[in-house]
């Protein structure tokens, strides 16, 4: 969800949120590829500073779920440089190689998105 907060168009999070986000990749890139729940930390500790667009995103997520929902009833699937992540229930969650897939760690695509992110909105000040 995070990534895809960064990359949804328009953008959500406002570009005075730049120098917050330079603080989280910093602290993100001195994490090892296994520490996932200490990026998740992290994430969920710094997107606190942002509750409206929290809501915001929520709200577009939902909608966005209700629609693969109704395309595909069984499964709610996101497919990231190498895994995809197929939602069956509320609570049952499966995560599979995508096909075709370049391998890279979910950390390493969580700090890509984040530098992408930066990069888009220094060069829109």
């Amino acid at each position: 969800m995070f990534v895809q907060l960064l990359e949804v168009k328009p953008a959500i999070l406002p570009t005075k949120a730049l120098p917050s986000v330079k603080q989280l990749a910093s602290e993100l890139a001195k994490l090892s590829a296994t520490d996932l729940n200490q990026a998740a930390e992290l994430i969920i500790t710094w997107i606190q500073q942002f509750p409206e667009e929290r809501k915001v995103f929520q709200k577009v997520f939902q909608k966005t779920k209700d629609l693969k929902k109704i395309a595909q009833p069984s499964a709610v699937t996101w497919t990231f440089p190498n895994l995809q992540i197929i939602e069956e229930t509320e609570t049952d969650v499966i995560i599979t190689p995508a096909p075709q897939a370049k391998p890279i760690s979910l950390l390493s695509h969580l700090i890509q998105a984040v530098k992408q992110w930066i990069q888009n909105n220094q060069n829109n000040q």
